[in-house]
């Protein structure tokens, strides 16, 4: 089991005893629906978002991936991260396995931080919602003040951590195959 189960398996425990001794196992039990009626609604959702993200990863040239999207990229890299991150729709099911996809294909960690930072700031399908429960004046005020962040994030990651895009691709790539060697060893 890695950490990151570990820490999932600790945190549903200590909420479960919370739960308990706030209400019994009463309680407990309605946590446990909860979650899995959510499990249920999302897991179509989960299913086709890693097909996409595998599909992607044979799909998508590296080439490409690496000239647009990598070190070689320059200040194009972390702008065109932003603007993917604007207009891909999907939600985080969808997005960061697309990322981990890029990412191993040669893209630039600070170009998937822009594409991160863009999809949770400018993601062109909230805002008409935005505009609908916070109107338009806030929601133009929101946009130009967050409007260089991503690209800035991107660019800051590049300068301040640059060692980082190697490290990061080679701990994605160890994770994609030791979840393969868990699947094929089952």
């Amino acid at each position: 089991m890695n950490k990151t189960a570990l820490g999932m398996a600790a945190a549903t425990v200590t909420l479960a005893l919370i739960a308990f001794f706030q209400g019994g196992l009463a309680l407990v039990g309605q946590g446990f629906l909860t979650g899995g009626q959510t499990l249920l609604r999302v897991f179509p959702i989960l299913i086709l978002a890693f097909i996409i993200a595998g599909l992607s990863s044979k799909l998508i040239s590296r080439k490409i991936v690496t000239d647009w999207l990598g070190q070689r990229a320059g200040w194009k890299g972390p702008f065109l991260g932003t603007l993917l991150g604007a207009l891909v729709p999907g939600g985080p099911f969808f997005f960061y396995p697309l990322m981990a996809t890029l990412i191993v294909s040669g893209a630039n960690v600070g170009t998937m931080i822009s594409f991160v930072a863009a999809k949770t700031l400018w993601y062109i399908g909230r805002i008409p919602i935005e505009i609908a429960f916070a109107g338009l004046e806030i929601t133009v005020v929101r946009f130009l003040i967050t409007f260089a962040i991503p690209i800035l994030a991107g660019i800051a990651v590049d300068i301040f951590l640059p060692g980082y895009t190697n490290k990061i691709k080679e701990e994605v790539e160890a994770l994609q195959a030791k979840n393969k060697s868990q699947k094929s060893g089952e």
